[in-house]
């Protein structure tokens, strides 16, 4: 495997933080109201937010993305080679690569924020959305009006409207950031793939499927997250369902109750509801293995 810190990488790389969002009830992946992340997995590391506040991390940081401030957070987000977090100030502090200034963001307060390949994106609490970082794609340039959430995939960034629609922008070769009409309570923005929770509990997917990653199961979902090539979510009876590419286990999720869910790059970790987190997937760097101790 190729060192990952370098440029074609860097630019390769097609992680999706999936749980760029979170719901209030402390998330990583997808929660309904999707304000709150509390845990992430990014492409090759995981970031979690403890019941005292601070941010714990794991897995790959040779750009110190598993190297988090100290101090109290409400929410983080991890993406490829950064990791950015909302503290309960509402200020957001990113650490780890800031090569496109990814991990420079502006001043003032934020709702929530989202951490994709090279840029990062969040909602101001007048639910404008401001990105900073690599724009290559459009990806960092998010549309006028008023969001509810955001997740920043690899390339692409989607976002619920305060009307319930999907809006999405950045690369769109693959029908990743054209979302169907209707009404959504939350999307997750994946590599090259988007999926979204409807008003009536069902998953709707749109862009790339080459895995499967697009083909979701039907029933009734709380929240989900878009990985690289797979996709998690969490049923309404708090078991979790993955489907897209299976390899490394990725489509094994353990079995029993879990508040929320985020799918990286080709891992995926989730708190489950006594505060433990439990990981799955591709290990390289330690990604799989989270610490003990309650999480959010």
């Amino acid at each position: 495997m190729p060192a990952i810190g370098t440029p074609e990488v860097k630019r390769a790389m097609l992680l999706l933080l999936a749980g760029a969002y979170a719901g209030l009830m402390a998330v990583s992946c997808a929660s309904v109201s999707g304000t709150r992340d509390t845990i992430s997995a990014g492409h090759y590391h995981t970031c979690g937010v403890r019941a005292d506040g601070s941010v714990d991390c794991w897995g790959a940081n040779d750009y110190g993305q598993s190297r988090p401030p100290r101090g109290e957070f409400r929410t983080v987000s991890s993406g490829n080679l950064h990791t950015c977090g909302v503290r309960t100030s509402n200020s957001v502090d990113c650490w780890g690569d800031d090569e496109d200034g990814e991990s420079s963001p502006p001043s003032g307060e934020f709702q929530m924020i989202s951490a994709g390949v090279a840029y990062t994106c969040g909602v101001r609490p007048d639910g404008n959305i401001d990105c900073w970082g690599w724009d290559e794609h459009g990806q960092a340039t998010p549309p006028e009006g008023e969001f509810r959430t955001v997740s920043a995939g690899s390339f692409h960034a989607c976002g619920v409207r305060t009307d319930g629609s999907a809006d999405c922008w950045g690369a769109n070769e693959y029908g990743e950031a054209r979302p169907p009409g209707g009404e959504f309570r939350m999307v997750s923005a994946g590599g090259r793939h988007t999926c979204g929770v409807r008003t009536d509990g069902s998953v709707e997917c749109w862009g790339s499927d080459e895995f499967g990653q697009s083909w979701p199961p039907s029933g009734e979902f709380r929240t989900i997250s878009a990985g690289g090539f797979h996709t998690c979510g969490v049923r309404t009876d708090g078991n979790v369902d993955c489907w897209g590419t299976g390899e490394s286990g990725l489509l094994r999720p353990p079995s029993g109750e879990f508040r929320t869910i985020s799918a990286g790059g080709f891992h995926t970790c989730g708190v489950r509801t006594n505060g433990n987190v439990n990981c799955w997937g591709i290990n390289p760097f330690g990604e799989v293995r989270p610490p003990s101790g309650k999480f959010q």
